[in-house]
């Protein structure tokens, strides 16, 4: 998985039980949700992916974010081993995110194929 939603919040399990998607995994409070499969190099894809998962499920992340949940989007993508690459996130992305109360986060690994947005 290339792109993951963590989500974590005193007693998740109540609120996992009143939405219609559930985690791959439910760990020490954190729920983690499959968002994008796309390669390390594909981050414009991850972020339409992750785009449309945000859209679908928005009234359940809206319920999941209650006070005190937080949350971020994990988008994971290779870094040469030299030179300088800049990766952005669209304003649209940046929107709806904020909107639900997520934070965007970048995990970058070394090796071929990153690419801006």
């Amino acid at each position: 998985m290339t792109c993951i939603l963590r989500l974590s919040a005193p007693n998740i399990e109540h609120r996992l039980a009143a939405i219609r998607f559930q985690p791959y995994r439910l760990q020490h409070g954190s729920a983690h949700f499959k968002v994008s499969d796309r390669e390390f190099g594909d981050l414009p894809g991850q972020v339409q992916d992750a785009l449309e998962f945000l859209r679908e499920h928005s009234q359940d992340l809206q319920s999941m974010m209650a006070p005190g949940a937080s949350g971020s989007l994990d988008f994971a993508v290779h870094i040469p081993s030299q030179g300088f690459v800049t990766n952005s996130f669209p304003a649209s992305l940046v929107s709806l995110a904020g909107g639900l109360g997520l934070g965007l986060d970048l995990s970058a690994y070394p090796g071929e194929g990153s690419h801006a947005v």
